[in-house]
């Protein structure tokens, strides 16, 4: 060809032509040679995105006999590998993403297989670029002749980012001199092979491999995601939206996801399951997966969660939805692995298979499961049903959950609303201590079932952080908390007793005190708060009570919620349904009639006078302006539902006529 276009050139000169079928040529030597050295920072681009043309490419030259068609930058890590020497080496750069999920699996094969790693660099999320660009990135050098020297690894990701980058100098400059470094790992490439699906899990000790070779989650229990509805405006409510006495006849309470958050809840929606037309049974075009496990008590976590595995038991009766993963078992084992699931132990895990914030029903099977002795798993059962209860009585006092009972402005008792407000806060903090102490105690017991050495531990808990139930507290506090705890069990009482005791200083209770002003507010719950303060929740729960001060987004929540139940009951008991928010001849305004049901209930005329303070406004101002659109957004629970509130406002224009 190059003879042929060189004589063509030479009798006709430099044509059109003769200039591209030239440059055709040299385009093709470049893909058919052989070089000693690939570098790529390949495109990032998911298989749903390619196009159709890109697709049948890929699909056609980079599915079999392994599977690189799942990512654009998979395809280039194959190309790169075939273009090279059989002594050549490549360099690669893009997202870590193929060292765990199960959809880059064959990829992880083919370099454990094919190729030899002899050096790998996990940076972490904004680690080796500029802030501006904003990815995860990995980097390592593969080699095609085999070696049976092993893998030289550094870990990065665990630094902040700011520090990152001297800190991969430093550990490089201490690999080539062959000394250790704490972000240095050696690991034969063969070890990779041991975990199931060969995730990229270098940085645990060999006894800790070893774990995952044994029994999995998978053989002692089922994991699943469930339906699909195609469309949630039409087939799911919240349960507000239907008469309760419907509920587990017609309508079945629908688990799909929501905050974070351990033991009991998040049980917010219903759909229709029955053989009428609006019924999800008979939708043509829902994806009803796993219906064997429909109406079955399990426990749930959401599939997508930046904070981590959050398991909640679910109840008898119950459908689940595709967003969440739900774990059954039929061996008497549940509550075990309940608790096991929100475990710092199985956190830490969970995060080696699956370093993103996508944890799958595959993730979950993968886990090492150890059988408990009977001694150890009766008390993890216990301390599992009192969290569970716990719970359970708490979202008794929130308006969307299906248990909702009461607003604790009618449960508990005070002076004024305040005093009502504190009373409830107080216990709440108490009976969430309570939980997380038995979460440090069920951390302990799953520590000495999994038999984990010190380093591991030491390595667990670094990662993970250590149980803030287990943390010091001052003498005062652990003996106040002692002395309300109803019935404890022998274990709580012993493992707040062997606490280590501590005294803090002044300053540092103070800012402390001066922080509960947030407390409730997002991502700022009680575990939040203790974790940020690294304070034992015991603590945090003594000086609140001290502290004697309501917080007044939380004040404002809860008052919001008690308007919301009374104003739907008030308008249940209406004739026609509709109250006006202004008097009209013959009909009470909402107030008017509002504040007569708070009197019914127990309220004196100040203390429903009081709600302006909660509530940050004048009542009236509060419901004609401000009500409506709140609630509203209260109960805009997931972010792809309609905001469909149980009480509607009707307007005639800007006047609210």
């Amino acid at each position: 060809l190059q003879k042929a276009v060189a004589q063509n050139t030479a009798r006709q000169g430099q044509t059109f032509l003769n200039n591209k079928t030239r440059d055709a040529i040299t385009f093709l030597q470049l893909l058919t040679q052989k070089y000693d050295v690939a570098v790529a920072n390949p495109p990032y681009t998911d298989s749903a995105d390619f196009g159709p043309e890109l697709k049948r490419f890929v699909e056609a030259n980079y599915k079999q006999p392994y599977k690189f068609n799942t990512n654009l930058y998979a395809a280039f890590i194959k190309r790169c590998c075939e273009i090279i020497e059989e002594n050549g080496k490549v360099a690669m750069v893009h997202p870590p993403t193929f060292m765990y999920i199960k959809t880059f699996e064959d990829v992880r094969k083919y370099m454990l297989e094919k190729m030899h790693i002899s050096l790998f660099v996990e940076w972490g999320y904004l680690g080796m670029f500029h802030q501006s660009a904003r990815v995860d990135a990995a980097m390592y050098i593969l080699e095609k002749e085999p070696k049976d020297i092993p893998v030289q690894f550094i870990k990065l990701n665990h630094i902040y980012e700011g520090k990152r980058y001297n800190a991969f100098v430093e550990a490089y400059d201490k690999l080539i001199a062959n000394r250790q470094h704490p972000n240095n790992y050696t690991l034969p490439q063969e070890k990779l092979k041991i975990i199931e699906g060969w995730p990229f899990i270098y940085w645990i000790s060999d006894g800790f491999r070893e774990k995952f070779n044994k029994i999995k989650i998978k053989d002692v229990a089922k994991s699943g995601i469930g339906l699909s509805t195609s469309d949630n405006e039409k087939y799911i409510r919240y349960w507000w939206e239907i008469e309760k006495v419907f509920l587990n006849s017609q309508w079945k309470i629908i688990a799909k996801g929501g905050k974070f958050n351990k033991w009991y809840g998040n049980l917010w929606l219903c759909s229709q399951w029955d053989e009428g037309k609006f019924s999800l049974k008979n939708n043509p075009i829902a994806t009803l997966r796993n219906q064997a496990y429909y109406f079955k008590k399990g426990y749930f976590f959401n599939r997508a969660s930046t904070k981590g595995v959050s398991s909640k038991i679910l109840p008898e009766n119950c459908l689940i939805e595709s967003s969440i993963v739900t774990v059954y078992s039929d061996e008497g084992n549940l509550f075990n692995l309940l608790a096991y699931s929100n475990s710092i132990l199985f956190q830490y895990i969970a995060n080696c298979l699956n370093a993103t914030v996508s944890f799958q029903a595959g993730d979950n099977e993968r886990v090492p499961y150890i059988k408990p002795s009977s001694t150890i798993a009766n008390v993890i059962e216990l301390l599992v049903t009192i969290n569970i209860e716990i719970k359970k009585y708490i979202f008794s006092f929130f308006i969307n959950e299906t248990n909702f009972n009461q607003s604790p402005l009618l449960a508990f008792q005070g002076a004024t609303l305040k005093d009502r407000v504190l009373a409830y806060l107080n216990y709440e903090n108490a009976q969430l201590t309570q939980v997380l102490i038995n979460e440090a105690i069920i951390n302990e017991l799953v520590f000495e079932v999994y038999e984990l050495s010190d380093a591991d531990r030491e390595q667990v808990e670094a990662k993970m952080g250590k149980s803030i139930g287990s943390l010091p507290v001052s003498t005062e506090a652990k003996d106040a908390f002692l002395s309300q705890l109803e019935n404890p069990l022998t274990e709580v009482t012993e493992h707040i007793q062997n606490l280590s005791v501590t005294t803090f200083d002044e300053q540092q209770v103070k800012e402390i005190k001066e922080g509960f002003a947030t407390l409730y507010q997002s991502n700022n719950d009680l575990e939040e708060f203790c974790i940020r303060h690294q304070v034992n929740p015991i603590n945090v729960w003594y000086w609140f009570k001290e502290a004697n001060i309501v917080p007044q987004a939380r004040a404002a929540e809860i008052a919001l919620e008690f308007l919301a139940d009374s104003i739907r009951t008030l308008l249940q008991q209406d004739e026609d349904g509709i109250i006006p928010l202004v008097g009209l001849p013959g009909e009470e305004a909402l107030s008017q009639r509002l504040e007569k049901h708070c009197l019914q209930n127990g309220f004196t005329s100040a203390q429903y006078m009081q709600l302006d303070s909660l509530l940050g406004r004048p009542i009236n101002e509060y419901l004609e302006h401000h009500f409506f659109n709140q609630l509203s957004n209260h109960l805009n629970l997931f972010m792809y539902l309609p905001k469909t509130p149980f009480i509607w406002h009707l307007s005639s224009g800007q006047h609210q006529g």
